[in-house]
């Protein structure tokens, strides 16, 4: 914190004037409260983006994007606080809705794509998201907080009713 507020410093009044006093934030709350929140505020921003992409638009975003996104937020969930946890397992859920073609990431069985999902790739529409299935939800069923590990067993109860009631 010491060392980037010196940089700061070092690179002029007005870069120094633009960046919040790490110090000072470091200082409200030895438990990190301050982290929190300000991963609060970008998760805010993130969430409200991925709405305005996937769930905001009259137009239908490709089946391919919309899975390769769903896969990239479940992985980064395994990373995250829990309540942005919470609150990307919450999307995907509602991802699920929308879109019901990417059902079959949620089980191992069915491939909707056959080869390699390709993770590292920029473009989500060529990393083949169909060839892979979220297998991060049954991870975040074992996280170390309460309300993650419900989340995903909630998402994943609404994704077994979902499939016994399309097979009846």
């Amino acid at each position: 914190v010491a060392a980037a507020n010196a940089a700061a410093r070092a690179a002029g009044p007005s870069v120094a004037a633009a960046l919040p006093d790490l110090d000072a934030a470091a200082a409200l709350d030895g438990e990190g409260a301050a982290w929190e929140e300000t991963v609060r505020s970008e998760a805010d921003l993130l969430f409200e983006c991925l709405q305005l992409m996937f769930l905001g638009r009259s137009k239908v975003a490709s089946v391919p994007r919309v899975a390769a996104f769903c896969k990239r937020i479940a992985e980064a969930a395994l990373h995250w606080p829990p309540r942005t946890a919470v609150r990307a397992i919450d999307f995907i859920q509602r991802l699920l809705v929308k879109y019901p073609a990417i059902d079959c990431l949620l089980s191992s069985d069915e491939q909707a794509g056959s080869g390699l999902y390709l993770r590292d790739l920029d473009d989500p529409d060529m990393c083949n998201p169909m060839a892979t299935c979220l297998f991060e939800l049954h991870w975040l069923q074992i996280h170390h907080d309460a309300s993650v590990q419900a989340a995903a067993a909630r998402l994943l109860a609404h994704a077994r009713a979902e499939a016994k009631k399309h097979r009846l």
